[in-house]
């Protein structure tokens, strides 16, 4: 027995060795292993689907490829996440053959679209499925029921079409549900109505449904709160987003059983019915009252607003604006919500005189009690509530103001009381700056921070960091706009924005200086947009791609804890850092197979790409049309208006009032369509509305197609649709306002200075993105037909955006529409239009040529009897460069000879007589972003990617090579542009 201790330690002994051994063998195998053969596979796949010079994918060991992020052993691929890297084309099936991926990440990549293939429900380890703000069509695929381990699913903010499939309630997991902006119909889906026996109504987990701004129908399911067998399901439930669809019916009572529920958003639907006095349960969860805003605005509710006195501990927003509600007076049940911060309650048949004590809510910053029968004495109180800052009484029935305690700082409240008997002109005590103060006046927020370097100035493409102190280096950051979809907020303060940021350092573990919040402000709908620039820890260098994957991909999945602006989405990404840092590494055994396999692969993908770009035209079939139970146009009701996705309906009345009843001081414009006038939003975003003159109006169901198509066409390049008005005989479309006018102004001298060479470059860039856009990403493609100066505008920042695409039309087949109607401007318009009758996306091509000679020469198309194509064509084949010297503007001459050689050979190519020798708008923008990587600032001329003004773009970050392009400096025309060969996709 002496011996038994020593036999057990040396047995002991002898384990730990075998597991120092088997220690040592795993880090010598994690040394030298290859990732699976398969997912190699599949990354070449992806890469042959996406184009070959869209990542620095194929060579060296794939775990250090863009976006790869591999298991500890370095054989599978665990994490695929490629976020704003600008690919393009569609997704592979192949996708679906990844051995064991768990989370998948493509935000943010404009150029991807196409359907879901159905084998992304192969992927049974995965966790994330991740593909917001791209251009997915088609159905969400019923597959991704058998994906039992998925715990978040965002697909928001796509062009997905069809119903929500049933057997998404299988997930058991799933607390993140985000289908939201897509083109979604159909019924929710529960239970005791599918095949498969599960729904919405069976997501035990789930916590959150954004099913917002799509066109679903139907009923809002009772067996949401009142399942079968009488025990909830959606317990967990904290958000239920459903505003902006058609859905109709009485909202259920059973709804007050989601006890856990904080945001309760059904605005602009079809509801019917009370609003049920029964949602006061909702206080009775173990929690107590967990509800901080109730939304349904927009719907056809009656009866009157129940007393929720029980739901007021959190409560900080309600809207029940835009109701058929029977007149009543304030609801006094609102005094005792402590942390009530908006109300909006327009148009509900309010009566009887507005309480005093209504001003002293101790959080209350906005009360919007416009456009209802409020009668009486509008009273200050002696005390208001320290938060107070807009106070809307507008057309109510007040006959006069009186302030009880003149030390009360009137100063921080906008109060708007147009519109009421006591604002009559024949009032002897009339409060005329009451009165006269106009809707919406508040301004959008801006840092309040200044530069430290007061000297330095930035190109349009970079940043001076003002948070980085001793440092006046121009940088490219990472610029993200953060959306608050339901702020509970009303005014943007100071202190807010702050709080937030500091909340972004910490949680992101970035620096102090790395975080600024530039500009914040409401949108058209109430969201508060947010723009923030994340900066490199250095202050110098461009944000690394970890930094960069780390930040967006936290943000996409909303793993930060930003109650502030909860629920929250990031909108937009514009990345300025490298991507495209080739590995020196070569490739191990595993990748070489896997490349082998990738090659097959990748002649599949080929013709997969192939046969959807030919369907693409086809895919618009598929999609709701949301006029279709709409009238004429002749006095419908608001309530009847379609809700479309990235449009918003304005009634007459409200056009009318934001451009002072059309008053010439607004007006800004007139073409062939009718007159252009500014105008302000009540949120103080400013808009302009062109109107449509009664001789050039369309045809109803024409008009309709139009703006269902404009609300799908989102591009920077582009100027973007806010909405639209179809009222009392009225047709009206509503636009961003740019408030730095026309190129063809710029170039013509009306503005304070001339456009230099880099100008000119960026504008050339921006617009020929924007019309590539229409032609090779819009479904269906547009021809715009109308390309000319006057059509490009300049936003604050001088970026360039296409206009009056909204007037252009849909090409259904080949890109080619014939027409009798010439649409188009003399000396911009295609030769062979007068030959064929035939407009393609070839007529684009010359019309955008002719700008091109314009950003030449600054002269117009025709000017003195003399056409610019013709003149600078004959001068060039008989010159060169030498002889359009002359022709040329002074400041075209900061680029060198090479540049302007190269710029004008692609100018003259746009314009050649036949449409078969032109160039497509995806090879003009490839070439104009080839010159505009040469004269990028020296400062940034080792980058391989590039900031947003000069090449992101829906087509790939690539850089053309320029060797073989030829640098001589014989500048004869050749009589054709030879284009580099196009790179696969």
């Amino acid at each position: 027995m002496a011996g038994a201790p020593v036999k057990q330690r040396v047995f002991r002994g002898g384990r730990v060795l075998v597991l120092a051994l088997f220690y040592l063998s795993a880090l010598s195998n994690h040394v030298d292993a290859a990732v699976n053969p398969t997912d190699v596979g599949v990354l070449n796949s992806l890469s042959a689907a996406w184009g070959a010079n869209t990542m620095n994918w194929g060579t060296g060991d794939p775990c250090t490829w863009t976006g790869v992020f591999c298991d500890p052993t370095g054989t599978k691929v665990m994490n695929l996440l490629l976020q704003a890297t600008n690919i393009a084309g569609t997704i592979p099936a192949a996708i679906g053959s990844f051995t064991g991926l768990e989370q998948l990440d493509l935000s943010y990549n404009p150029g991807l679209g196409g359907p879901i293939p159905p084998q992304i429900g192969q992927l049974t380890t995965l966790t994330s499925l991740i593909i917001q703000n791209c251009a997915l069509t088609g159905p969400v695929p019923p597959e991704i029921g058998n994906l039992k381990n998925l715990t978040f699913i965002g697909l928001n903010n796509n062009y997905l079409s069809g119903s929500i499939p049933s057997s998404i309630g299988s997930l058991q997991q799933l607390y993140w549900f985000d289908l939201s902006t897509n083109n979604l119909t159909g019924e929710l889906p529960v239970s005791t109505k599918t095949t498969d026996g599960y729904g919405l109504d069976t997501m035990t987990g789930c916590k959150h449904f954004h099913f917002n701004n799509n066109s679903l129908t139907g009923p809002l399911p009772s067996e949401f709160g009142a399942p079968p067998d009488g025990i909830p399901k959606l317990t967990k439930l904290i958000h239920m987003l459903l505003e902006n669809n058609q859905l109709s019916g009485s909202i259920p009572d059973s709804i007050a059983n989601l006890t856990s529920l904080e945001i309760l958003s059904l605005s602009n639907n079809k509801f019917t019915g009370i609003i049920p006095p029964g949602l006061s349960r909702l206080a009775t969860g173990p929690l107590g009252s967990t509800l901080e805003q109730i939304l349904v605005g927009g719907n056809q509710l009656t009866g009157t607003i129940p007393n929720f006195t029980a739901l007021n501990p959190k409560l900080a927003v309600v809207e029940f604006s835009k109701n058929l509600f029977d007149p009543q007076p304030f609801p006094e049940w609102l005094k005792s919500a402590p942390t009530l911060q908006t109300v909006y309650m327009e148009y509900v048949g309010l009566i009887g005189p507005l309480p005093a004590d209504v001003l002293a809510y101790p959080s209350l910053e906005t009360l919007w009690v416009r456009n209802n029968s409020l009668n009486g004495t509008v009273i200050i109180p002696p005390v208001i509530g320290p938060k107070l800052l807009t106070l809307s009484l507008q057309n109510n029935e007040f006959v006069g103001f009186t302030q009880t305690n003149t030390s009360t700082n009137m100063s921080q409240i906008d109060i708007e009381l147009a519109g009421n008997p006591a604002c009559d002109a024949n009032n002897v005590g009339r409060p005329t700056q009451l009165c006269d103060q106009p809707s919406g006046s508040k301004l959008p927020w801006s840092s309040p921070f200044v530069s430290n370097c007061p000297s330095v100035t930035c190109s349009d493409s970079l940043v001076l960091n003002p948070l980085k102190t001793g440092n006046c280096n121009c940088t490219l950051p990472l610029e993200m706009q953060l959306e608050a979809r339901r702020p509970t907020f009303s005014v943007i303060t100071d202190s807010l924005i702050e709080t937030l940021r500091l909340k972004l350092v910490a949680q992101l573990n970035l620096q102090n200086s790395q975080v600024w919040i530039s500009t914040a402000a409401f949108s058209a709908d109430g969201r508060a947009e947010i723009n923030v620039d994340f900066f490199s820890a250095d202050g110098v260098s461009d944000l690394d791609r970890a930094s960069t994957s780390n930040i967006t991909h936290s943000l996409t999945s909303n793993s930060l804890v930003l109650d502030e602006i909860k629920p929250y989405l990031a909108r937009v990404i514009v990345s300025g850092e490298t991507f495209f840092a080739t590995s020196k590494k070569r490739l191990g055994t595993g990748a070489i197979v896997g490349i082998v396999l990738g090659v097959l692969a990748a002649l599949a993908a080929v013709g997969i790409y192939a046969f959807w770009q030919r369907r693409r035209a086809e895919r618009l079939k598929h999609i709701s049309k949301p006029f279709a139970k709409w009238g004429k146009g002749e006095g419908e009701s608001a309530l009847d208006a379609p809700q479309i996705s990235g449009a918003r309906f304005f009634p007459y009345s409200e056009v009318k009032r934001i451009t002072n009843n059309f008053s010439e001081n607004n007006e800004i414009g007139v073409g062939g369509y009718g007159k252009v006038y500014s105008g302000v939003l009540d949120n103080g975003n400013k808009v302009a509305v062109k109107r449509a003159a009664k001789d050039s109006m369309q045809g109803a169901e024409e008009f309709k197609n139009e703006i269902e198509l404009l609300s799908r066409v989102h591009h920077k390049n582009l100027v973007g649709l806010v909405g639209y008005c179809y009222d009392q005989g009225e047709q009206m479309l509503v636009y961003e306002f740019m408030p730095n006018g026309t190129m063809s102004e710029w170039l013509r001298g009306k503005m304070a200075y001339p456009l230099d060479w880099s100008k000119r470059l960026s504008i050339a860039v921006g617009s020929a993105r924007g019309l590539a856009y229409l032609h090779e990403l819009a479904d269906p493609p547009i021809i715009h037909r109308d390309i000319k100066s006057q059509n490009i505008l300049l936003d604050d920042k001088h970026v360039a955006k296409v206009a009056d695409f909204g007037l252009s039309k849909q090409a259904p087949d080949g890109l080619q529409i014939q027409t009798a109607q010439v649409k188009g401007t003399l000396g911009y318009l295609d030769p062979e239009y007068y030959m064929t009758n035939e407009l393609s996306d070839k007529s684009d091509v010359y019309s955008f040529g002719v700008v091109l000679l314009e950003l030449l020469t600054s002269k117009a198309p025709i000017q003195n009897g003399k056409y610019i194509v013709r003149e600078v064509r004959t001068a060039y084949q008989e010159g060169g460069l030498e002889g359009v010297e002359s022709i040329l503007d002074p400041s075209v001459f900061e680029a060198s000879q090479e540049d302007l050689r190269r710029f004008l050979d692609l100018a003259l190519s746009c314009v050649e007589e036949l449409g078969a020798d032109r160039p497509s708008m995806n090879e003009v923008v490839r070439e104009l972003e080839t010159l505009a990587n040469r004269n990028k600032p020296k400062a940034k001329a080792s980058a391989q990617a590039t900031d947003e003004t000069w090449l992101t773009d829906v087509y790939g970050d690539e850089d053309y090579d320029d060797a073989g392009q030829g640098t001589s400096s014989n500048f004869k025309y050749s009589g054709g542009y030879k284009m580099p060969a196009p790179e696969p996709k």
